[in-house]
């Protein structure tokens, strides 16, 4: 929990300690795995979002920082998020809003220093999508990592208290749930580490731990506002400067009375209520948030040191914290099986998209709506193991750009939603396909194709080629019972591959045969199957064109940038559908910034990519859960890296993961092959162009070579789907994209 300026009025008070890094060695350290990447200041890279929202390079940094983990022998437990409330307020959320637009206006005039700055104050390098794989990146490297059912800091506390770890590294807001000390910062290249002693803080300042929470409160966290009078010169300490927020207020007022008594002291009672609804919430999360009890393995309140007992906690405390869920997705959880929000939205009733595309467009709001089919799915694949009352769970959605209705952390009071508030349910299944996934099936299959790994090529084509001879696999599909697999791990894999192409139409249900879209998609090359599976699903939705994107009414795009508007001539709808498709396949990057061009249509494009492989990655995660949530004995088939999306070392069209991971892809292909098809100079002077303006790629040629073998990979597949599905506009704008292509490749020799 972040607490507001307690760390400069720790530094001013002179209460940070200094120690010597070799104390450290040999010591279980509890880290605070989000805390812990803010530190790291390779990964604040400005552009990372306008190319799709994961940092160049990311992996390897982390890797450098894990290595001085390592050199000081420090042993880790990296402890994440769990299912912990959102935040009560949203601050700053207008300013960031400009912020983004100044930074597409600073990038129009071609003023990329200027541009930068306000990418780094509008955008979050450290969002859901990165923490989750830096998670299953971490696990694949062999390190300890635990995803707390709520809060990592009481998670943490627990951990100090009962000798797991015996320091932890965090902000210092960690001393709220009474931890004795805690270190801020590591310095590994001066070899120190700065750490607050919550004794000395407490006998300094002359109050008591009680007295310590309710100082925090007033000055302000995540989930309560600062107290208002502490913003006024006239309630200032007489040495402090008039009008300037000052921590020691805080302290001095909690010196001066009880929480309870400036409760009753505020210029509005509107502004009261709201106050004192958020006050009373952050004290229940410090002091009641469950934790996983090392004890007897059970998640229950902070506090509850009796296995069996829980403390005293408020009647609304699930209105708070959602309800408490079953111990078997606790611990799915637990193990980063499956990541927070599908079982957020079952305890909580809520499903929150807080992040803003940093390009907002008509498309990005209709795909969120969109969405809502495979998002009900994955829930309720995940809710027809559990009790009735999740299955029945209406579940509030909220966008950034709608009104906030109530207080965020009440939202299962369905009497307080809107009219119009759009409303989720667990799609549960009553009759899916009933996979029966043989290991000796699979080894055969796998002999047959000559494939050494189980993906979506080899289940689609050995799907195909079951149905047309009427094989084992397609069987018995449409029979009644859950699906199943051996106690192999290809099998479980296969089986979670087949359920997503189920749920995602590529398999037809309810009688298992083949879809014009799943056959097609059986012949591309395997390292273009996700890739081509994406832009297949956007054209499912719509969105994959070279039409210009509508801006919304209320937010137009800067007319800096230039932007073109529909209907666009027959070259602006070829140049962007290019730039959008290649975008779609990654690069190989130095481990680097990207200190080159982003682009307006691209970033726009990603932010559509982004939510759609959000959805995908759950659906994954769903399938994975549902199957496990029937036999937890399956859980140690899977490898520490089924989930890990980092790019093989040889291959970077490769990952070690066993199941689809949709990684996000950055935009830099498509930024590499924008300047491909605006190149005006000569066929011999394009290779050393192309690798002084881009020098964070390592093989941008290569790179476009194969990108290009994409793009005509996917004209094949639209080629064939056009008719039946009706997308002979797409397949026309490919033909005419293609010419112009091709253009470009004889004249340079690509």
């Amino acid at each position: 929990m972040r607490v507001r300026h307690l760390q400069s009025h720790l530094t001013e008070q002179q209460l940070i300690c200094t120690g010597k890094m070799d104390a450290l060695r040999n010591v279980k350290m509890g880290v605070d795995t989000v805390f812990w990447l803010r530190s790291i200041q390779a990964l604040k890279d400005p552009f990372a979002d306008a190319l799709g929202g994961i940092p160049p390079g990311i992996f390897g940094f982390v890797d450098k920082e894990l290595d001085l983990f390592k050199r000081f022998d420090i042993n880790p437990l990296f402890v994440f998020q769990g299912v912990a409330p959102g935040p009560q307020h949203s601050m700053f959320v207008s300013r960031m809003d400009q912020q983004m637009e100044l930074a597409w206006t600073y990038l129009g005039k071609g003023q990329k220093s200027e541009a930068q700055k306000c990418f780094a104050v509008s955008t979050s390098r450290i969002n859901g999508d990165f923490v989750y794989f830096i998670f299953h990146h971490l696990r694949f490297r062999g390190y300890d990592c635990l995803q707390a059912p709520y809060f990592a800091g009481a998670q943490l506390a627990h951990f100090v208290e009962q000798g797991v770890v015996q320091t932890v590294f965090g902000p210092p807001g960690l001393l709220l749930y009474g931890m004795p000390r805690a270190i801020i910062q590591l310095d590994f290249g001066k070899a120190t580490f700065d750490w607050v002693d919550l004794q000395t803080v407490l006998t300094k300042w002359g109050i008591t731990k009680e007295g310590f929470v309710d100082a925090c409160m007033l000055a302000g966290t995540e989930y309560c506002l600062t107290y208002p009078y502490l913003n006024l010169g006239h309630f200032q300490l007489q040495n402090q400067q008039g009008g300037r927020f000052n921590f020691d207020t805080a302290v001095h007022l909690v010196k001066q009375a009880p929480l309870v008594n400036w409760m009753q002291t505020f210029p509005t009672e509107d502004m009261k209520s709201d106050h004192q609804d958020g006050y009373a919430i952050c004290k229940v999360l410090v002091q009641n948030s469950p934790i996983l009890h090392v004890a007897d393995q059970t998640v229950r309140p902070l506090g509850a040191n009796t296995p069996g007992k829980d403390p005293q906690v408020p009647c609304d405390f699930h209105q708070i914290m959602g309800e408490k869920l079953p111990s078997s997705l606790y611990y799915l959880m637990l193990y980063g099986i499956i990541s927070h929000k599908l079982p957020q939205a079952l305890a909580k009733g809520e499903w929150t998209d807080k992040s803003q595309p940093l390009v907002d467009t008509v498309e990005f709001r209709t795909l969120l709506s969109d969405l809502q089919d495979y998002r009900e799915t994955s829930l309720g694949l995940v809710a027809r193991h559990l009790q009735p009352r999740f299955q029945q769970k209406k579940v509030l959605c909220k966008a950034f750009y709608e009104p906030q209705t109530g207080r965020q952390g009440l939202a299962g009071n369905e009497a307080s939603w809107p009219p119009d508030a759009r409303i989720m349910k667990p799609r549960c299944p009553l009759q899916g396909l009933r996979w029966n996934i043989k290991q000796d099936a699979v080894a055969t299959e796998m002999k047959r194709q000559g494939a050494d790994v189980v993906d979506f090529k080899f289940c689609l084509n050995w799907h195909r080629n079951e149905f047309q001879s009427d094989g084992q696999l397609v069987k018995g599909l449409n029979t009644a019972g859950f699906p199943a697999c051996s106690n192999d791990a290809n099998s479980l894999a296969a089986l979670i591959h087949l359920m997503v192409l189920e749920h995602l139409e590529l398999v037809a249900s309810p009688d298992g045969g083949m879809t014009v879209l799943g056959d097609v998609l059986a012949d591309t090359p395997r390292q273009f199957q996700e890739p081509c599976l994406v832009a297949l699903e956007l054209m499912k939705f719509g969105i994959l064109s070279g039409e210009p994107f509508d801006a919304q009414p209320d937010r137009p795009f800067p007319w800096q940038v230039n932007y073109p508007k529909a209907p666009a001539d027959k070259d602006t709808r070829s140049k962007l559908l290019i730039c959008r498709v290649m975008s779609l396949v990654p690069m190989k990057l130095k481990n680097d910034m990207w200190n080159a061009d982003v682009d307006f249509d691209l970033a726009a494009f990603h932010s559509l990519v982004r939510i759609l492989k959000r959805a995908l990655r759950q659906l994954t995660e769903a399938s994975l859960a549902s199957t496990l949530l029937r036999d937890l004995a399956l859980v140690k088939l899977l490898s520490p890296g089924f989930m890990c999306a980092s790019p093989l070392k040889d291959d970077h069209m490769r990952t070690p993961a066993m199941l689809p991971t949709f990684m996000l892809p950055r935009a830099c292909m498509g930024i590499v092959a924008k300047q491909f098809l605006e190149f005006t100079g000569d066929a011999m002077d394009y290779q050393q162009d192309v690798m002084a303006k881009f020098p964070c790629c390592v093989q941008p040629v290569q790179d476009l070579k194969n990108a290009m073998s994409f793009w005509m990979d996917l004209k094949r597949c639209v080629d064939h789907i056009a008719e039946p599905l009706g997308a002979e506009e797409l397949m026309a704008d490919m033909a005419n994209a293609t010419v112009m292509l091709e253009e470009h490749q004889s004249k340079l020799v690509i």
